[in-house]
């Protein structure tokens, strides 16, 4: 991963608000994406399974918007090899067998990074205070 530079605040965007900026283009996750894409002071981050979360479903959802989007923001983001004690700390308190809500859990913990998503598997997590997780209204407000 790259060194961060003093004041960047670092976040992992979860798949759920790529697609709700898609289906939705007048709503609040576009408008944060734009946000992040533009504003050198934040740094994304993500694993393997977001990346291939990213182009599948920019590839199922087949607009020019779609693709714009997943390039840009994998551009910008840094992939993260996610250690087996960061994976193993978030495992308890991710409430779906989805290996890859684990995965993200873990990259956040792993990179001190703010998980942003609306996904409510990452309710039990947030509430034990092992990752920060914002839902993209929070994250709309505070960035």
């Amino acid at each position: 991963m790259k060194r961060r530079v003093r004041g960047t605040r670092t976040f992992l965007i979860d798949t759920n608000v790529f697609i709700s900026a898609v289906k939705k283009p007048g709503g609040g996750a576009l408008k944060l994406l734009l946000k992040v894409l533009e504003d050198p002071s934040i740094v994304l981050v993500g694993n393997d399974l977001l990346v291939e979360e990213f182009l599948r479903y920019a590839q199922l959802l087949g607009s020019r918007t779609a693709l714009a989007l997943v390039s840009a923001l994998l551009e910008k983001t840094d992939v993260v090899m996610v250690k087996r004690n960061y994976i193993l700390a978030c495992k308890p308190h991710i409430t779906t067998p989805d290996k890859a809500d684990i995965l993200h859990a873990a990259t956040c913990l792993q990179t001190d990074s703010i998980l942003i998503t609306n996904d409510r598997h990452f309710d039990r997590i947030k509430k034990a205070g092992i990752v920060e997780v914002w839902g993209i209204t929070e994250a709309l407000k505070r960035l």
